[in-house]
């Protein structure tokens, strides 16, 4: 496949959909200081369009596109070979795994590629976002995006015009990860034949590992996007729900929020040469990280253009629970498995109320909680190994807030809330109970880090970090009356 690329000026008065800093308002990552530079492309070609009929994957002709593609590279003598790519989420066009994984990114010297891929984010794109700029972007189908993204990975390692510039011949390893709607984009690239499709002219894989976060595999359609408009959905019992061998490590990363549909579609992990499978679901985390609200440009630019976006605010606390910092271990562990052949840690799964089987497939589980209410197993973070609260992967919302995005099939504001993790501190006679006094819980927090370091499920400087921040950490004290001062 022949692509055609046309890169676009980055400036600060030309800037992409999803720049990565906007100094003015003091959103984003700053680049210049980690050594890194943005471009932005448009690339065209054509891409075979896909569906389902009665369980057979079927490809139904072949039209051509343009898309957009989004790179940050660090300077030539920092780069490490690696290329971190992802298919942009059609809330829009963000990126997931920038917005989790982008210190560890930077900081190994790492490239990033995002994707445009879904044919609502084109026309978001041309039509409310930037039309000069934009014009020329056309996905014409939802069924292309499956080739789109296939293409592009493959010409990230092949001879010719490539939007990696210079640093192209260097590439030793790709990765594709997604979170959310782009994890299950993984899920399905995967699961239905793309991965084998897309492969380099020595008929290697174009993509060395993946990693699927807060995806879960038996959420309908959410789970497992169907492969174009009109195709049917993939029944719950299908096995591609369940992730199968492949030739490359695959990961899914979870939260409490989709563990609690992702019962029947559970795996043991696999270690063999054809079947390298991790899963890590991780305690007291939910689908969306307010934490991270300000890494992602994308609404702020959407709102300085007038549109009404709306803001993610609930009733209740908001979850200090930072999923992003097992994410970026469980990134380094799919480096190692994948380029030295090192098998990262298992990890315990999450516990069920009900009995296995008692529960329709897809139906969300509740899951088994201690007496503090925070989950049972799963990665056991420092913040609920040494609980100030109890943490839980719903809330509700704020009035006026959390309404749907345009692309969103969320149809409510209590369903989008529904995605938003809360905590609710414990009260203070239970923590007086539970820590002799306030070093006494630091030290515990701190031996839950270390024990994770010491398994690779979390970073040094992430531990750090995690520190830093209890030790900041308001620690609850009981008055006379028996209550919170």
């Amino acid at each position: 496949m022949t692509l055609h690329l046309r890169e676009l000026p980055v400036t600060p008065g030309s800037s992409p959909l999803g720049t990565s800093h906007l100094p003015d308002q003091d959103i984003g990552v700053d680049l210049a200081p980690l050594g890194y530079t943005e471009r932005e492309f448009l690339v065209s070609g054509t891409a075979g369009e896909y569906r389902h009929r009665d369980g057979v994957l079927e490809r139904t002709g072949e039209r051509p596109f343009t898309t957009r593609v989004l790179v940050r590279t660090p300077a030539p003598e920092r780069f490490n070979g690696v290329v971190q790519a992802e298919p942009l989420h059609p809330d829009y066009d963000s990126a997931g795994t920038w917005r989790m994984a982008h210190g560890w990114i930077t900081a190994t010297g790492a490239a990033w590629v995002g994707i445009t891929q879904d044919h609502r984010s084109a026309a978001t794109l041309r039509d409310d976002y930037d039309p000069d700029r934009y014009r020329d972007v056309s996905i014409p189908a939802a069924g292309l995006r499956w080739d789109i993204v296939g293409h592009i990975l493959t010409a990230l390692r092949t001879p010719g015009p490539s939007v990696l510039h210079d640093l192209a011949e260097r590439v030793s390893h790709v990765y594709l990860s997604g979170w959310s709607n782009t994890g299950s984009f993984c899920r399905v690239f995967l699961q239905d034949g793309f991965h084998a499709r897309h492969r380099l002219r020595d008929s290697a894989p174009a993509v060395d590992g993946y990693l699927i976060g807060i995806s879960s595999g038996a959420a309908g359609d959410s789970g497992y996007p169907p492969l174009a408009d009109g195709s049917p959905s993939l029944p719950h019992d299908d096995p591609r729900r369940v992730i199968g061998p492949a030739d490359v490590p695959v990961f899914e990363v979870l939260s409490e929020l989709e563990s609690e549909t992702h019962r029947c579609v559970l795996r043991p992990d696999g270690d063999t040469p054809d079947d390298r499978y991790r899963l890590y679901q991780v305690a007291g985390t939910s689908h969306h990280s307010p934490l991270l609200s300000s890494v992602l440009t994308n609404s702020a630019q959407f709102r300085r253009l007038g549109h009404d976006v709306s803001d993610w605010r609930i009733t209740e606390e908001t979850s200090d629970a930072q999923l992003d910092a097992v994410a970026r271990a469980a990134y380094a562990l799919l480096h190692r498995w994948a380029a030295a052949g090192q098998p990262p840690p298992h990890a315990e799964r999450f516990s069920y109320a009900a009995p296995d089987g008692s529960v329709p497939p897809g139906t969300a589980e509740e899951l088994l909680r201690d007496a503090y209410g925070n989950v049972r197993g799963g990665v056991r973070t420092p913040w609920v190994e040494a609980p100030l609260a109890a943490y839980s992967p719903h809330s509700t919302p704020a009035p006026g807030s959390c309404r749907p995005s345009p692309w969103a099939p969320l149809g409510s504001p209590e369903l989008v809330a529904g995605l938003i993790g809360h905590m609710t501190p414990l009260p203070a006679e239970q923590v007086a109970a539970l820590y002799a006094d306030r070093q006494d819980y630091l030290n515990r927090f701190e031996a839950a880090c270390d024990r994770l370091t010491a398994q690779g499920l979390l970073l040094e400087p992430d531990a750090h970090d995690l520190l830093v921040a209890a030790r900041r950490r308001p620690f609850p004290r009981p008055s006379e009356k028996g209550q919170l001062p």
